[in-house]
């Protein structure tokens, strides 16, 4: 759980999944429910070639002056390269539900990646306070 009390950018926890479903029914509490599909949590962090990679995560209570801005990407690293980065997303506005929050949702291509265990960075800045962070997770691709 991170501590959004220490760390410099409020950030919920890293959620890698595999499917989305359609939603029982609608909720507004459930974070990894967007636009009625539902967002099922792989927790083995492996995936196979063929499927979906889902990355999601919120920044919470993010600089408001001048006016938001925040920056994320993905990037995976084997054996101390990158293989792969996702273009940068800009968030200027508020999406988190009332969780005063800024909602990333990624969808990653395990295809284009060799068989092999990845460490996934997930590069968050706030560009308006002028503060970022790094979380990390390892990633195990199959094919």
């Amino acid at each position: 759980m991170p501590d959004l009390a220490r760390d410099a950018v409020k950030m919920s926890s890293i959620v890698v999944g595999t499917d989305l479903q359609a939603a029982a029914r609608r909720n507004d509490r459930n974070p990894l429910v967007v636009d009625g599909r539902e967002l099922v949590p792989n927790v083995t962090h492996a995936v196979s070639k063929r499927q979906h990679l889902y990355f999601y995560y919120e920044v919470y209570d993010p600089a408001l002056a001048p006016a938001i801005r925040v920056v994320t990407s993905l990037a995976f690293f084997r054996g101390g390269h990158r293989l792969f980065e996702t273009a940068p997303v800009v968030a200027t506005a508020l999406n988190g539900s009332d969780r005063k929050g800024v909602r990333f949702q990624f969808d990653a291509p395990p295809a284009s990646l060799p068989v092999g265990l990845y460490t996934c960075q997930v590069n968050v800045v706030d560009d308006a306070s002028g503060v970022f962070t790094f979380p990390r997770l390892q990633l195990f691709v199959k094919g």
